[in-house]
């Protein structure tokens, strides 16, 4: 079988094609990547809150025992 030969203007009409299918996949990754680091912005920001809360209470408990530990003459 030979290959089939195509003119300059198909040749001209699949190029355009390609080249719109690849600016709208370009367009569609940069809008995907911008939610991405837009949800881990929130999830370092709600880590930074969670631990900012637990360790005044974490720290707490090692405090009483060490309060219980000298005071238990």
């Amino acid at each position: 079988m030979m290959a089939r030969v195509i003119t300059k203007r198909e040749y001209r009409k699949r190029r355009i094609r390609f080249q719109v299918a690849a600016g709208l996949f370009d367009f569609a990754v940069t809008v995907l990547s911008f939610f991405v680091i837009v949800f881990c912005v929130y999830l370092l920001t709600s880590l930074y809150e969670w631990v900012a809360n637990d360790i005044p209470k974490t720290f707490r408990v090692f405090f009483e025992i060490a309060e219980r530990a000298l005071t238990m003459n």
